[in-house]
Formats: structure tokens, sequence, C-alpha cells
């Protein structure tokens, strides 16, 4: 993962601006890709950011070590829209409950 790409991040999850970037699909198929992030979900080993891409009209994922370049576009914001698989990933505040929980 580029050593900048998580404080680009996250200045653009605060002030919910769109980003462009770089990405190189599993195939090597190079694009350029503008998206609204939502969230970023960790699978560890693999960091992975959600978007929505206004082009296809649907949210992508986007493996974070196959973005490149990635650039805040200032002036354009957007809303927080739901996530379709929100409810089924423990916050982790929560995952420390149902753990100490299980310990007594």
């Amino acid at each position: 993962m580029a050593p900048d790409l998580l404080s680009a991040l996250k200045t653009a999850f605060i002030q919910r601006q769109f980003i462009r970037f770089n990405y190189q699909d599993a195939r090597g198929q190079k694009t350029q890709r503008e998206v609204e992030p939502q969230v970023m979900l960790i699978l560890p080993p693999l960091w992975y950011l959600v978007g929505w891409d206004p082009a296809r009209g649907d949210f992508r994922h986007f493996r974070m070590d196959r973005i490149d370049a990635l650039e805040a576009l200032p002036g354009n914001h957007f809303r927080r829209r739901h996530i379709p698989f929100e409810e089924d990933v423990c916050p982790y505040s929560e995952m420390l409950n149902r753990s100490a929980m299980l310990r007594t």
C-alpha cells in the first residue's frame, strides 16, 4: 500500500470529498476511478476501500494495495450512503464487549 494513502483517505473521509485514483485490477488492467469513499474494510491481511462509483451507479470495493496516485477532489462533496453489508460488520467496541462476555 502506498505510504501516503491513509492520510489522503482520512482527509477525504472527514471532508466527504470525491477521490480520484489509478487502480489495477487482478488481471493487471489499469483504470482511473472517481468515487465517494464510504468505508474501509479490513480483512487481514488485505485492506479494502468501499466507495460509491457514480459512473457505475453502484458500490465498488478496491484493494488498497492496488490503488495509486490518489487525490481528493476539492469542492465536490457527497453524502454518506447506507452500505448494504453494514449490519453484518461488527464494530470494534461491540467485538470487545462480546469477547469480555465469553471470558466470564
